[in-house]
């Protein structure tokens, strides 16, 4: 008799514990729940409304990779519309002129054209004659603009003289000139310039700015500009910026869209995150906006792709007992298993 109650005990242990991990499974599955997918549509319709289509594709198609939004008609139907505007001619030779003629754009192409401008010395001597008749009427003059054009016009020389081996440093004074007329330069950037042009002018030589221009072209050539745009303006200085670029290499044209929905912190999630987990996953949990990252930071890379995984709760327990015992199964507390697992164990011993 006391073996049977052994045995008993023994199967109730097992029971116990199951049902016990069971409840746990249901309960991690039930907090990721939740969480809800970031919805892009909103977003991207309030981008179109103020006429910033190129960022409004950048941030659908980020999401449009996901079966979630991709299978959604809605986001289908607006997704063809943008790119049907951003193709179309009038569209392109809109931003391609305002490349050209204001050195700024929105727009891949018109970023390019300015930047070509720029490279041909149409574009320097463009803003050197906007800044100096802004001086010549006693009006206010951008020295960060005139600097940036002085060392341009130095590069161009040493471009030529080389054979184009300063392209990427030509680049950057380019993407430099995009941020200083968007308004979001930072301070210590701005001094930079200015002091880093005097040693240029001075020497004819652009060692002083060479490998730091290379890493402003590098970043807007992989990630696009408005991700090198916000990389320097939230750096408080140099090193600050250095150390993220490793995050606009990383994840390239995905870095702006990485930005607007993780904040200003999203390079350094990806810092505390790079090693315990894999590019895909990452971009994965954000698209459960900043608690998605929290939660793979919490539960590590394997257990985050496991909490978002369809669990159909009464799998294993379905193939032994009816649907309307695995009901009540799964409806007795969690605390009574644990119960009968305690006096279990004292039975066995």
């Amino acid at each position: 008799m006391r073996l049977l109650l052994k045995i008993v005990a023994f199967f109730v242990l097992l029971f116990s514990l199951f049902m016990i991990y069971e409840h746990y499974e249901l309960h991690q599955k039930q907090r990721f729940e939740a969480l809800q997918r970031i919805d892009p549509l909103p977003e991207t319709l309030r981008l179109i409304d103020e006429d910033k289509y190129a960022e409004a594709s950048e941030y659908l198609g980020f999401f449009m990779k996901y079966d979630y939004v991709k299978e959604n008609p809605k986001a289908q139907e607006l997704y063809e519309a943008l790119e049907q505007k951003r193709n179309s001619m009038a569209y392109q030779s809109e931003k391609a002129m305002e490349g050209v003629l204001k050195g700024k754009s929105d727009e891949t192409i018109g970023q390019l054209s300015a930047g070509i401008s720029d490279f041909f010395l149409f574009g320097d001597l463009r803003d050197l004659s906007i800044e100096g008749y802004h001086y010549l009427k006693g009006e206010s003059v951008d020295k960060v603009l005139v600097a940036l054009s002085t060392i341009g016009v130095v590069v161009t020389g040493a471009t030529l003289f080389s054979a184009g081996s300063t392209a990427g440093v030509k680049g950057g004074v380019s993407a430099l000139k995009l941020i200083r007329k968007s308004r979001k330069m930072p301070l210590w950037m701005e001094k930079f310039i200015v002091r880093s042009a005097k040693q240029v002018k001075n020497n004819h030589n652009i060692k002083p700015v060479k490998e730091f221009l290379e890493d402003i072209y590098t970043v807007t050539k992989t990630s696009g500009f408005n991700t090198t745009m916000k990389l320097l303006n939230k750096s408080p200085n140099m090193k600050v910026f250095r150390n993220s670029i490793g995050f606009a290499k990383t994840f390239g044209k995905e870095s702006g869209v990485l930005f607007k929905i993780l904040g200003d912190d999203a390079p350094i999630y990806y810092r505390l995150l790079k090693d315990k987990s894999s590019k895909k996953t990452f971009l994965k949990a954000a698209t459960y906006g900043e608690p998605g990252i929290k939660r793979l930071a919490k539960m590590g890379e394997k257990g985050f792709l496991k909490s978002i995984k369809p669990v159909v709760k009464t799998s294993r327990l379905a193939k032994i007992f009816t649907k309307n015992v695995v009901r009540a199964l799964y409806k007795i507390p969690v605390a009574v298993y644990i119960f009968m697992a305690m006096v279990s164990l004292v039975l066995l011993v």
